[in-house]
């Protein structure tokens, strides 16, 4: 096991939210001290003030996975946003150390800081467990967790069969968890992907599409796991910011 890193980046989408509901519901003109309050205890054990940074994502369109699949989080655009949301990723991104880079998440950036062993990805956003590296949630654990190779495949996969309605990610028709846990269970892992693959060609369980989108399914199949694949030290270049996406083994 990698030797903990001594810096973290924070999920800092969610604390903006978080922080922009608060003032709504509280005082919408005295949010800095709350905020200051979130990322302090946000903070790992042995993680100083000046030993993280913050993750914001680019805009919707600018995301790389709307390449693949035009209509990911699509149907996040009429969801309410609280009027001091804006301002507080302004502040974020102009008072804390902060990273922000075209065309990819702050989960991409935690990903690819956890799998380079470089940080230790603090959120409480389940799906950052696709990617191998130190993990914290500030309010489920006391200290972080480390998620090896093979958890995180297999948590991708499971993502990749069931898809994510929350980011419009239909993968496999009527597919969850107990049926993803079961196929998985079942199959030798050196075949996860070639069964996933085969199974967005069965007429039982490939999505239902709209028509006007023109896709194979092994595209879709494809465009399915890009959409759920959060990137990793090999996706992405943080000196160039060269996205290489995800590719099955066999092709």
């Amino acid at each position: 096991m990698p030797k903990i890193p001594t810096k973290a980046i924070l999920d800092g989408d969610i604390i903006a939210y978080r922080i922009a509901f608060w003032a709504e519901a509280n005082d919408p003109d005295n949010w800095v001290e709350p905020l200051e309050n979130l990322i302090e205890e946000w903070l790992p054990n042995g993680i100083g003030p000046d030993d993280y940074v913050v993750a914001l994502s680019c805009s919707r369109p600018d995301n790389f996975r709307r390449q693949h699949w035009p209509l990911y989080k699509n149907n996040r655009e009429a969801s309410y946003v609280p009027e001091q949301l804006p301002c507080i990723k302004h502040y974020l991104r102009n008072y804390y150390p902060s990273k922000l880079h075209d065309n990819v998440e702050a989960d991409d950036l935690m990903g690819v800081y956890a799998s380079s062993h470089k940080m230790i990805a603090v959120t409480i956003d389940k799906d950052l467990r696709g990617t191998k590296g130190w993990h914290y949630n500030p309010y489920k654990e006391d200290n972080p967790v480390y998620v090896d190779k093979n958890q995180a495949f297999r948590f991708f996969c499971q993502q990749w069969l069931m898809g994510d309605a929350t980011d419009g990610i239909p993968g496999l028709w009527r597919v969850g968890p107990k049926k993803a846990d079961k196929w998985l269970d079942s199959w030798d892992q050196k075949d996860w992907e070639k069964n996933i693959i085969e199974l967005y060609t069965d007429e039982k369980y490939k999505p239902k599409l709209p028509s006007d989108l023109a896709m194979t399914d092994y595209d879709v199949a494809l465009a399915m796991a890009r959409c759920v694949k959060i990137l990793e030290k090999q996706n992405y270049n943080l000196r160039t910011r060269k996205i290489t996406p995800w590719q099955p083994k066999s092709g």
